[in-house]
């Protein structure tokens, strides 16, 4: 697509954006000083109280930090550590701030059980970040972690961009009886969870239409199977309907929510809200791994599911090849450059192969319900090791700088990126005639790894926000990211923030829950007739239950009855 259609497009999406850039820049204009994310008079006295500091916010003498950094040993960047932009935040935090940065490198996909490792043998990062917040409460309630809420308040006038960028959201796992506040919450941008999505390529070659509640999306993935022979040819045997995945909470994660009760209350969702999988919620586990049972058993469900962790490129593969039909994932993940799902698929089949988000899972009163989490993301903390706080703080401060944001994300100009004259950015796709070089490989989209206190595209205005969204994807359409960014966002339903005293008896208990979570979901699915689905199900979760599922659902409603009372909202 030519760059004058989509900015004609982006003003019809967005409206007529004030220019706050130019496209006749070759080379960007890296992030400024130490005052480029604003210092204002507040900001500046507190500087002058600090002996420790000059009147820029630099450490008069030098400090060293270590920060963990998510490596997703990715062929093109194998060491995330020795990059680009690696290199660049800490050439750039010295010389704004007089701050050594060294890196803890993190795989990716083990990162719980890595964190862990390192936190029980005192060598964790000065400076950690996880999803996982049980995790960090576990260690924190050994003693193993430094309570957030004393430095913010001593050191909080010197972060204005950490507030900017956070807000009330710092605060979100703050216990309200003890003051404690194991970690800062970083801030998501609120475009999407997670999309079904079908080929739309296989639709038309069947003539099929678009599935709009679970029967009809079942009677498709039989004619895919029924059909593999008009649709993959002398790869038929090879055919995927539905790609589930080890993860099967997340990748059946709208099918799970459609069994949810529309009429769910507030106290339901926060006594059993312990597992972002919804496992917790027994009848709509049963009832949506029943489903999931009768496809595999049918030979709708990739057979292999359960044997390829994430990480593990095969299930990705699958969908590059073109065998795929339909699965379950994040909402732009079909679209993400890195990963090039559509993009290889169309060399790989050609260029009618592609994939469009459907919402065929109706609840119990006919309606697309997605439980959106709050805009937070991962959660950040400092173990009980860590002797530099305040350099901790200052450097979560500087990788919050709306500059510094931009530069990670999007990356430099001509290389990575084309600036509209409207402020809008471009992202450039890597083709036979321009490519990114190695060392300045972004392995996950907009730098995620690296910039930590945000997941998203923040560029201090809403509709260039926008516009930049639908240019961020290269060779994927900006209408196609806009529609699947709406078949989540129409459909997204959110419960309010619920802050009670902290729930011991999920301390330690994470990643054992996890795991044996995962047990559960692929025996009943994979290794399990129908005729036996019930009583498996029932045995196996409720040994979950026993491990310690169930003394967390009983002290999570105790606690909500000490803070509410037997009420099912709160005031």
């Amino acid at each position: 697509m030519k760059r004058t259609r989509i900015l004609l497009l982006l003003l019809l999406l967005v409206g007529v954006l004030a220019a706050c850039g130019t496209a006749e820049e070759t080379t960007p204009a890296e992030p400024g000083g130490a005052d480029a994310g604003g210092t204002d008079t507040a900001v500046a006295a507190a500087v002058s109280d600090r002996d420790e500091l000059d009147e820029n916010g630099r450490f008069i003498e030098p400090r060293t930090i270590n920060v963990g950094l998510w490596d997703r040993s990715h062929d093109r960047i194998p060491n995330f550590a020795e990059s680009y932009w690696a290199e660049w935040v800490q050439a750039r935090v010295l010389e704004d701030l007089n701050i050594i940065v060294e890196w803890t490198p993190i795989p990716r996909w083990d990162e719980p059980e890595f964190q862990s490792t390192l936190l029980a043998a005192g060598t964790a990062p000065d400076i950690g970040y996880t999803f996982n917040n049980p995790m960090v409460t576990t260690f924190a309630g050994m003693g193993g972690i430094l309570n957030m809420m004393p430095l913010l308040e001593e050191y909080g006038d010197l972060l204005p961009n950490l507030y900017a960028l956070l807000g009330d959201y710092i605060y979100w796992n703050l216990d309200p009886t003890t003051n404690e506040l194991w970690t800062i919450t970083g801030r998501l941008m609120q475009d999407g969870r997670m999309l079904t999505f079908i080929r739309e390529d296989w639709l038309n070659t069947l003539n099929l239409p678009i599935p709009t509640t679970l029967q009809e999306f079942e009677n498709t993935l039989i004619a895919f199977r029924d059909n593999a022979d008009v649709l993959l040819g002398d790869d038929a045997a090879n055919i995927i309907p539905f790609r589930l995945g080890h993860d099967t909470g997340w990748e059946s994660g709208l099918l799970i929510e459609s069994f949810i009760p529309s009429n769910i209350t507030e106290r339901e969702w926060f006594v059993y809200g312990f597992d972002d999988r919804r496992f917790h919620h027994r009848n709509a586990i049963f009832e949506a791994t029943r489903v999931l049972n009768r496809w595999y058993n049918d030979d709708l469900i990739w057979r292999d599911f359960f044997l390829h962790p994430p990480g593990d490129p095969m299930g990705d593969d699958q969908v590059r090849l073109g065998r795929v039909g339909s699965l379950i994932v994040n909402w732009d993940m079909p679209f993400r450059a890195a990963d090039a799902w559509i993009t290889e698929m169309r060399a790989n089949v050609g260029p009618e192969a592609n994939f469009i988000p459907i919402n065929p899972f109706l609840n119990d009163a006919g309606e697309v319900r997605m439980f959106f989490p709050a805009s937070t993301d991962r959660f950040i903390f400092f173990p009980h090791t860590n002797t530099e706080p305040l350099a901790s703080l200052l450097y979560l401060d500087w990788i919050s700088r709306l500059d510094v944001i931009e530069y990670l994300a999007f990356g430099i100009e001509g290389v990575h990126r084309f600036t509209h004259p409207n402020g809008a950015i471009e992202i450039l796709g890597e083709t036979d005639d321009h490519t990114w070089p190695d060392h300045q490989f972004i392995p996950a989209l907009r730098n995620f790894d690296i910039a930590i206190t945000i997941n998203g595209v923040n560029l201090g205005d809403e509709a260039i926000n926008a516009a930049t969204l639908a240019l961020g994807y290269p060779g994927i359409a900006p209408e196609a990211i806009m529609n699947a960014r709406a078949a989540g966002l129409d459909n997204a339903y959110w419960f309010r923030q619920v802050q009670t005293r902290v729930i011991a008896s999920e301390e330690g208990m994470a990643q054992p829950l996890n795991d044996q979570r995962n047990v559960v979901f692929h025996q009943v699915v994979a290794a399990t007739s129908p005729a036996d689905f019930e009583a498996t199900f029932n045995a196996l979760y409720d040994s979950y239950l026993a491990m310690g599922a169930q003394a967390i659902i009983n002290e999570r409603e105790q606690a909500w009855i000490e803070t509410f009372g037997d009420v099912d909202r709160m005031p």
